[in-house]
């Protein structure tokens, strides 16, 4: 009998879901368009100067059907094309970036395939970051998506009900240190519901985790929340299991608490503040190791085009301030985005996932996006 790898079923997807999407466009019409993007950055740190540019490319190919209000069929289709390099090595791919069909009726959506899959309100510390790893100070937002299925409910009170399942994503996802066993599904939900002025939701997770020498059990329980008392305050708040006698730690958490508000001078000033705690332990009541952040954010447009924003990140573990100041001016098609940062000389991580980790020093980025 004939076995498919997860790399040959994501090539068979792939390849059928583009001749699909190009033999109804045929006859049905088609929307295509994409982004083009060019950066160039320096970074001094301890009296040297380093460099960074690159340009990426994103086309997307999108097909849309309807019956009225009633039933719609979508699909999306992105690659993600990228040259980079620091003048001493260089890195370049060309791999798919969303690939997705999606049925919608008035109260249900089901979607599939590679897509980007987040919720929550925290916006710079996230502790319900599970799917994804946007980076806040990243003006094109971008992440990798997940192989999955989602289903989505909506109730006539307007509370939402997720389910999904994932299957084939073998790089680390979200937080995760960890990737989950090679063709073992992952499952999970999600329940939204209306709460006086705002939302509360309960989100559960589970997967098996491949140690390289062993696999263990690994749940993830959440609830969260938003409302609006004249200013915004959210909370998530995050517990993760770990079944195995061998991990360090058996319980993870994170919560994070945050707010915002826009002082009405002008166009308006927004500012937005979040705390995020995160401890490791063995037993429900006890903690064995912790650590804190906090960050600010300043937001406040300058006019019709222009934007500036700050970001103000401090790790109270480590005595370490991150700073972020960006302005971007915004035309039709055609966004000039410039970044001033400076990032601890000791260098370090602001998230706790490896792939956050940040460049030491101070430097500049200059990005030049255009969307067609």
């Amino acid at each position: 009998m004939l076995k498919l790898s997860v790399f040959h079923c994501r090539v068979i997807f792939f390849v059928a879901l583009f001749f699909i999407t190009t033999e109804i466009c045929k006859s049905q019409g088609f929307d295509f368009k994409g982004q083009i993007s060019s950066w160039g950055m320096g970074t001094r740190n301890q009296n040297e100067w380093t460099g960074n540019s690159g340009i990426r490319y994103i086309p997307q190919l999108n097909y849309t059907y309807s019956e009225g209000d009633s039933v719609a069929l979508n699909t999306e289709v992105l690659f993600n094309l990228y040259y980079q390099t620091d003048f001493n090595s260089s890195d370049h791919a060309f791999k798919p970036y969303r690939a997705i069909i999606r049925y919608t009726t008035p109260q249900t959506e089901i979607q599939f395939g590679l897509q980007k899959i987040n919720f929550g309100s925290a916006q710079l510390l996230r502790p319900l970051m599970w799917f994804d790893r946007i980076d806040p100070r990243d003006p094109l937002k971008l992440t990798d998506g997940v192989y999955a299925i989602r289903f989505k409910y909506s109730f006539l009170d307007n509370s939402l009900l997720w389910l999904w399942t994932l299957i084939g994503n073998t790089e680390n996802i979200g937080y995760e240190l960890l990737p989950t066993q090679e063709n073992a599904p992952e499952f999970g939900g999600r329940i939204q519901l209306p709460l006086l002025s705002g939302e509360m939701a309960a989100t559960f997770h589970t997967r098996k985790v491949n140690a390289e020498l062993y696999y263990y059990r690994e749940n993830r329980y959440a609830i969260d929340g938003r409302w609006d008392v004249g200013f915004g305050v959210w909370f998530e708040s995050v517990l993760q299991q770990n079944f195995s006698s061998l991990t360090t730690y058996k319980l993870n958490r994170m919560i994070t608490i945050g707010a915002d508000y826009t002082i009405p001078q002008g166009s308006g000033i927004y500012i937005m503040a979040e705390h995020l705690i995160t401890t490791f332990s063995n037993s429900f009541w006890n903690t064995d190791q912790s650590r804190q952040i906090s960050a600010i954010m300043i937001s406040h447009s300058l006019g019709v085009l222009d934007n500036i924003s700050l970001q103000e990140y401090y790790d109270w573990n480590n005595k370490n301030l991150y700073q972020y100041l960006q302005f971007q001016r915004t035309y039709d098609n055609f966004i000039i985005n410039f970044a001033l940062f400076h990032y601890p000389e000791n260098g370090g991580s602001l998230f706790l996932n490896g792939k956050s980790s940040l460049l030491s020093g101070y430097g500049l980025q200059l990005m030049l996006i255009f969307n067609y």
